[in-house]
């Protein structure tokens, strides 16, 4: 065990000895190495304007992955063999700008100049991956970056311009000296460091080993860490003082994703970035999911495990997950207990975990060759927005038109993600082209009496819930896509479908 944290930042290596767990990298790195180019803008991982490019190993790839990250939610430990690069570090060291900050001057794409440096660091996080940058794939990449001067056009040109730099000319100019370091500290002793802080033992533990994450549970009670976008929240809008940390990022056995005939099988390390790029290509309505719920930067640091682990209502995979039939592996001290996700969820901020027991895994069937998957996400902003509600449909058709399964579950319409037990047993059997509207909607009545809050009332949800179904079984039909409005909803026609019905 070692106590000393070892990253690079910006081509230096920086040996730091124990500190707070919960200090933040923007933090350290504005009050600690004075590299204020890095703002604080919301500290939520919303605004971008605390983004800096970090280098990781994946132990999926098995190569160094670089990418966008949000500073103000990144509890430094978690660098911990890492390298870092701020907006002051892209400059060669005779002074001559990246192309990404010349393309940014040449456009005079900065105004105020507060969100540049979060702008420049995830186009430099694109040029890492030698991305070839379309009007969508500017949009992707600079969905969680917020110009308060809305100086939008200029941003995406000076994008749209690193385009023309030749190949030979896309030199990295630091990968080199970075990727070494990774790789030579993957032989490192793992990091364990305890602080006292007034009259708080404060540590955080960093394990290799899935061993050695048995025997910590086993003998204390930590907060287990893993992407930090959400317990982030928890520090830095809460104020909460947090006293130990298990953190699963370092360890190998849970950075996996296993791929066989059957379906995949996702570590309690695996960021969401890394199960979109594995499982887009078979699940296409995951991959537009995933790019919607969380922008780049809370992509690359946010966990899949995660999220389902936090049991927040509000969740976008969960829903996604018991519709498919997942499940979850729980691990305590060795001791393996297989679940169906659908039934991990208890209430409100409970889920079924016993003592010393974490989520190691979730499995994820491979749809069938008659199933279709389709989910889809309503929320007040379309990119890096809690969802009001999230519905997920799978769902087979037998040759008469019939549907001869469905499985469905709604997020944000209870206290948890849950499946529509009663809407789905209603639908087996009924004809694609005539569905029973009012049926239908008490049906969803029955499984679900959702609350109003500040995302939506009780009745839009429901209204909204009926026309996620009506959607999913008019793409199944292959019939324009229509909506009921709020009055048709309250009369549920149900003489004929939806294609009735204009968009209200």
């Amino acid at each position: 065990m070692r106590e000393d944290i070892i990253l690079m930042l910006n081509g230096e290596i920086e040996r730091i000895p124990p500190v707070k767990s919960d200090l933040t990298l923007m933090n350290w790195l504005r009050n600690n190495k004075n590299l204020t180019g890095t703002k604080e803008g919301c500290a939520e991982g919303d605004c971008g304007a605390c983004t800096v490019v970090i280098g990781r190993y994946d132990y999926s790839s098995k190569a160094v992955a670089w990418r966008a990250v949000n500073s103000c939610i990144l509890f430094l430990p978690m660098l911990d063999g890492c390298s870092v690069r701020t907006v002051e570090g892209l400059a060669s060291n005779t002074g001559e700008l990246h192309p990404v900050q010349t393309a940014f001057v040449e456009n005079h794409a900065s105004q105020c100049g507060f969100c540049t440096p979060g702008f420049v660091m995830s186009l430099y996080a694109g040029w890492c991956k030698n991305r070839n940058l379309d009007n969508a794939a500017i949009d992707d990449l600079f969905a969680g970056n917020l110009c308060r001067c809305t100086g939008y056009r200029p941003i995406k040109q000076a994008a749209f311009n690193t385009n023309d730099i030749p190949a030979e000319e896309r030199d990295t100019l630091f990968r080199d000296e970075e990727e070494k370091f990774i790789i030579e500290n993957l032989a490192r002793e793992e990091l364990s460091l305890q602080v006292k802080h007034l009259d708080r033992q404060i540590r955080f533990d960093a394990p290799r080993r899935l061993q050695n994450v048995q025997e910590i549970l086993h003998t204390h009670t930590p907060l287990i860490l893993s992407g930090g976008t959400d317990i982030g929240l928890w520090v830095t809008k809460k104020h909460m003082e947090l006293d130990h940390f298990l953190y699963l990022g370092n360890v190998e056995a849970l950075n996996q994703i296993d791929e066989d005939d059957e379906g995949f099988v996702i570590g309690a390390a695996i960021t969401h970035e890394g199960a979109m790029q594995k499982m887009g290509a078979h699940f296409e309505a995951l991959q537009e999911l995933w790019r919607r719920f969380g922008s780049e930067q809370v992509r690359a640091s946010g966990t899949v495990v995660g999220n389902i682990a936090n049991g927040s209502p509000i969740a976008d995979i969960s829903p996604a997950f018991i519709a498919l039939g997942a499940s979850l592996t729980l691990n305590a001290g060795g001791k393996i207990r297989v679940i169906p996700i659908g039934s991990f969820f208890i209430a409100y901020g409970q889920q079924d975990l016993r003592e010393g027991e974490f989520v190691q895994s979730v499995y994820i069937p491979k749809l069938k060759d008659n199933e279709v998957f389709q989910s889809f996400k309503i929320s007040r902003r379309f990119d890096q927005d809690i969802s009001a509600v999230m519905g997920a449909f799978l769902v087979s058709v037998d040759n008469d038109g019939r549907l001869q399964k469905a499985e469905i579950a709604y997020g944000g319409m209870a206290a948890i993600p849950k499946a529509a037990s009663t809407l789905s047993k209603f639908l087996i059997g009924q004809d694609i082209e005539n569905l029973p509207l009012a049926e239908c909607r008490k049906a969803i009545e029955a499984d679900f009496q959702p609350i109003s809050d500040v995302r939506a009332s009780r009745e839009y949800r429901n209204d909204m819930a009926l026309n996620l179904l009506v959607k999913a079984i008019n793409n199944l039909a292959g019939k324009p896509i229509s909506y009921l409005a709020g009055a048709d909803i309250q009369q549920v026609i149900s003489t004929s479908f939806v294609a009735e019905h204009k968009n209200g």
